[in-house]
């Protein structure tokens, strides 16, 4: 049998059973993402890295300063 959901570790994160960042073969054909809201990790950092600011990112997508700051740290450290 094969794990179906792996949570990666991100560098800073506490141990808790509300992982932020997922890999689901199911979920965007396993590219990582927010659990939340099932946005692309990479589309997270493009969008920041183009100079958007972390509060604009989070209200389109409907996540949290937190979720998106995951997300970058996720990319940052993969």
């Amino acid at each position: 049998m094969f794990p179906v959901r792996l949570y990666p570790f991100v560098s800073g994160e506490t141990l808790t059973p509300d992982r932020l960042i997922v890999i689901d073969p199911y979920i965007s054909f396993g590219r990582p993402v927010v659990l939340r809201m099932g946005i692309s990790t990479a589309a997270i950092t493009e969008r920041i890295d183009a100079g958007e600011k972390i509060n604009d990112i989070a209200k389109d997508y409907e996540l949290t300063k937190n979720e998106i700051e995951q997300a970058v740290l996720y990319e940052r450290a993969a």
